[in-house]
């Protein structure tokens, strides 16, 4: 049984702390190849942590290619290191600084089509993690980012292709500071929200065509917010946003 009292904790830096904790735990053998992580509640309770900070680091290493986290599976660590698509993927993220512009275009491309194959193909395990993280999101504000990052993976996971699921991982990152202009105040998270719930809706209703209408809805309404904002500001929405 694995001894979870070995990940100490660095309140500094404690999402980054946690996620190179566990990336050792997995390469010394301690979390051996396919054992499942315990849930995220029960963890982040038995390290004193919060859910927000243990997801975080639980969503770096599935990035790296070395966590496999599925609707109904919950966690678990993979049976062989990570190859291929995204491991190259990934590999250029720490290097590479994305315009704002350029990431909305991209994400525009993909990810509507990824939420019409999500309403052609989820489970009801789909389902009901795309309920909890709406649910999670409505009442935890200041966990907005997070939770925003992981709804748009769930989305991913639900189209049940591995190349999707990875390109999405890709893309969901090179997001993150587009979310981090795109969620800043009540508004901007409150209309992301009502986006998500309509995205969710047609998922579960299995309409494609729907689902796709929402999310490319969705993604433009926020490009639009913020980039006049940024105009508004001075600020040109092209600008690098590391």
């Amino acid at each position: 049984m694995t001894d979870w009292s070995k990940l100490t904790r660095d309140t500094t830096t404690l999402c980054q702390h946690l996620a190179t904790e566990l990336e050792l735990m997995i390469m010394r053998g301690e979390l051996p190849r396919g054992e499942r992580i315990p849930p995220e509640r029960e963890l982040a309770a038995t390290l004193g942590v919060s859910r927000t900070s243990l997801r975080q680091a639980l969503h770096e290493l599935q990035l790296k290619g070395l966590l496999d986290r599925r609707p109904g599976r919950g966690t678990i660590v993979v049976e062989r290191l990570p190859s291929g698509l995204g491991a190259a993927l990934s590999s250029a993220l720490g290097a590479a600084e994305h315009d704002f512009r350029q990431v909305m275009d991209l994400r525009a491309t993909v990810e509507p089509q990824v939420a019409a194959r999500a309403a052609e193909r989820a489970t009801r395990p789909d389902l009901r993690r795309l309920r909890e993280l709406l649910a999670e999101a409505e009442s935890e504000p200041a966990a907005s980012r997070l939770l925003d990052l992981e709804f748009h993976r769930a989305v991913g996971d639900a189209a049940h292709n591995p190349l999707v699921g990875e390109l999405m991982n890709v893309v969901c990152e090179w997001g993150r500071s587009s979310r981090r202009l795109g969620l800043q105040g009540k508004r901007r998270r409150n209309l992301s929200l009502t986006a998500h719930r309509e995205i969710l809706d047609a998922i579960q209703a299995g309409t494609p065509d729907a689902a796709e209408a929402a999310m490319a809805e969705h993604l433009r309404s926020i490009g639009e917010l913020v980039g006049a904002e940024l105009a508004d500001s001075g600020k040109s929405p092209g600008r690098r946003t590391a």
